[in-house]
């Protein structure tokens, strides 16, 4: 599971991955997942992408952390837009 630090560090790490795959806009917020509570990298889409990973990984020191990454549609777009 992951902390709010390792969060942060994937997010920050990988933001421009999440933007070239269209992302608006991009957070951490706390998720469950298999039961446990975890940070999660949360990216908002006009329109979620095809190939979204799951995951991101993140170094930290000798460390090797997954984060879990969380696509979302935003509010109020339209979901048939093609740009």
């Amino acid at each position: 599971m992951a902390n709010e630090k390792e969060a942060n560090q994937a997010r920050a790490q990988h933001s421009d991955l999440l933007r070239d795959l269209g992302a608006h806009g991009i957070t951490i917020d706390e998720v469950n997942r298999k039961g446990e509570k975890t940070f999660a990298v949360i990216a908002f889409f006009e329109q979620k992408p095809d190939k979204l990973p799951g995951e991101l990984e993140v170094k930290i020191g000798k460390k090797t952390v997954t984060v879990p990454l969380v696509g979302r549609v935003m509010e109020g777009s339209n979901p048939n837009k093609r740009r």
